[in-house]
């Protein structure tokens, strides 16, 4: 499992399961739905059937407007919320590894590109793809998150850097999370961030103005 979403109108987790990474394997990448007390619900929701699907990998994922979004290997790809069927996939032309995504209230998509490009690019509802934020301070950017203030947050593999972008592609904000190897991040209403690190195994918790707690 790569990464999970929380459906709070079904009071659901969906989970992205990247399939088998070995060499000629075959496509294997699907859903599942768990309930909050960590039980299975459906084990494969979206991957259960094959016919009209296409999932290879699916990392980072993200809830927008009834519709799943997802990336994987190379694309997004979107998925109806409520039957799981497929709606779109759009390819990032010329990307190495995308990993993170965050979609804007409008559904424009925002997509990490962790190895080779350190880039973040921009995906709009229409499926035009752009570079948004690309080299230095980003070092394999992972995670993305939507703020409050409709900015972008993004988090480096490479180095400790919490980075807010405003929509035109301006760092507005650096933070640092306790360690580096960031990977998830999510915003909770009040503004408070936290962090996972897939290096260390922690988790920092970022409030404005105070002192970054490792909670976990």
């Amino acid at each position: 499992t790569e990464s999970c979403t929380f459906d709070p109108k079904r009071n659901l987790i969906l989970s992205m399961n990247a399939g088998s990474r070995e060499k000629g394997a075959k496509e294997d990448g699907y859903v599942s739905l768990i309930n909050p007390d960590g039980s299975v619900h459906t084990a494969k929701w979206i991957g259960a059937s094959r016919d009209g699907l296409t999932l290879i990998n699916p990392l980072g994922s993200a809830l927008h407007d009834g519709v799943l979004y997802t990336v994987d290997s190379g694309f997004v790809r979107s998925f109806d919320l409520e039957t799981g069927s497929p709606l779109r996939s759009i390819e990032i032309p010329g990307s190495g590894f995308l990993n993170g995504i965050a979609i804007a209230d409008d559904g424009t998509a925002y997509v990490s590109d962790t190895r080779p490009g350190e880039r973040v690019y921009k995906v709009t509802p229409d499926g035009d793809v752009s570079s948004f934020a690309e080299g230095a301070p980003l070092t394999s950017p992972n995670g993305v998150a939507m703020d409050n203030d409709s900015n972008i947050v993004v988090v480096n593999m490479g180095s400790t850097d919490v980075l807010t972008y405003n929509p035109a592609g301006e760092i507005v904000r650096t933070e640092q999370a306790a360690e580096s190897g960031s990977d998830g991040v999510v915003v909770l209403p009040d503004g408070t961030k936290y962090v996972s690190s897939v290096r260390y195994g922690s988790v920092s918790k970022l409030v404005m103005g105070e002192k970054t707690e490792v909670i976990a």
